[in-house]
């Protein structure tokens, strides 16, 4: 246990390190400014603001240098974050309200979704909340926004995920779809494309977390030093990432084009995944005061603290209401 700790902290901090030397050997190269975003992996939908932003050259237009990390997991990103090793990252759920408990200086100033695209499905014995007794189930990563969701859910329906069951983390998407495929597992927590494709074989969905109310999934989060002493090269960058969002929502073709790119599917899987996930996705980057506090309560009761917090330390939307009106 602790050698594999110590393995993945060594792996995040040379994968920070080759960042920062990046950042440093080419910072300077070209007149616009560089803006590092960390992702969880390039094969998700809530990823897709930000491809689409780059691949039709939305944040060319607006003269910034973006370029996307994959595969960082929540709490690293945020680290990362906190740091100054990248100026933006695509967490904004409980592991950022964590560190903004903490002290960190960080804002959610753009969100993508306003409903949770998970759902929990099983191997075809398995057909009950029941059933999964003495389970090996398979979720995301520690803290990220689907595995909480798993373990409220499971706590709902008469589970206790500590005693019940095992629960088993194996990282992305695809190797999730993977493993359930494979009986390697006995349920597992997917978002799309993976719970198409598991019902396509034929897998039984136990439960949709899309009723989950106040679950962020996608969005920006940044540093506060980044839109106060930076606001010119945030507003770019936010506009053009605005811009990736009314594409996504508007342009179906166009969309699922990209996502085949970038999410190694079929045309028609893409159009399948972008019709089933575009009714989670928001229109213009802001969620309102009442929803704001729904998510906090959310996050808070996650994260099991009874601090409170007031909206405006988490979130700030003014750039984006002001894109709005311009």
């Amino acid at each position: 246990m602790f050698s594999s700790k110590l393995h993945f902290w060594i792996g995040t901090f040379t994968f920070i390190l080759a960042v920062h030397l990046t950042a440093l050997s080419t910072e300077g190269q070209d007149s616009r400014p560089v803006i590092r975003i960390s992702i969880p992996g390039l094969g998700s939908t809530y990823t897709m603001p930000f491809q689409i932003a780059q691949e039709q050259g939305f944040y060319l237009e607006e003269g910034v240098d973006v370029r996307i990390l994959g595969g960082v997991r929540t709490a690293p990103s945020i680290q990362m974050l906190v740091g100054g090793n990248v100026e933006v990252s695509q967490t904004v759920g409980t592991t950022t309200l964590a560190a903004i408990l903490q002290g960190a200086p960080l804002k959610v100033v753009m969100v993508f979704n306003d409903k949770p695209s998970y759902w929990l499905y099983s191997k075809k014995s398995i057909r009950s909340f029941a059933d999964l007794k003495g389970a090996k189930v398979a979720s995301i990563t520690p803290g990220s926004t689907g595995d909480r969701l798993l373990k409220i859910v499971l706590e709902k329906n008469g589970v206790n995920w500590k005693k019940d069951l095992q629960i088993i983390y194996i990282g992305t998407s695809d190797v999730l779809i993977k493993s359930l495929l494979s009986s390697s597992v006995d349920a597992a927590v997917l978002s799309l494309p993976g719970n198409l494709i598991a019902k396509d074989a034929g897998f039984p969905e136990l439960a949709s977390f899309a009723s989950e109310v106040g679950a962020l999934t996608g969005g920006v989060a940044t540093s506060e030093p980044f839109i106060t002493k930076r606001s010119d090269v945030a507003v770019r960058f936010l506009r053009a990432t605005l811009k990736g969002l009314k594409f996504f929502k508007n342009n179906r073709e166009g969309s699922a084009k990209i996502m085949v790119k970038f999410m190694n599917l079929p045309y028609e899987t893409a159009l399948r995944t972008y019709d089933a996930t575009i009714p989670f996705f928001v229109w213009d980057g802001v969620i309102s005061e009442d929803f704001q506090d729904k998510v906090l309560d959310f996050q808070l009761k996650a994260i099991g603290t009874d601090k409170k917090v007031s909206r405006d330390k988490v979130f700030d939307f003014s750039i984006m209401k002001s894109l709005a009106t311009n």
